[in-house]
């Protein structure tokens, strides 16, 4: 998340350099990439936010086990 923040952050400054010499025109491309590109980080991380409030998926449930068999025993000695 961070490293994409940062190379945001990194596009926007060379832009910016490069918005000095040229002017406008040459800024509207790249903010319009910066643009879709934070909207897509903003959904996905909406989509992530929402997954975590939701709570963890639920397993699903295991049949019941069945019963095992008692095991006989040995009859007592007699004296």
């Amino acid at each position: 998340m961070e490293s994409v923040l940062r190379g945001v952050d990194a596009t926007l400054g060379r832009v910016l350099a490069k918005a000095r010499t040229r002017g406008a025109g040459a800024l509207r491309q790249p903010i319009k990439g910066l643009q879709t590109g934070l909207k897509k980080l903003s959904a996905g991380l909406e989509k992530m936010e929402h997954q975590t409030t939701t709570g963890p998926a639920k397993r699903a449930e295991r049949p019941a086990a069945a019963p095992k068999a008692t095991r006989n025993r040995k009859p007592k000695k007699t004296a």
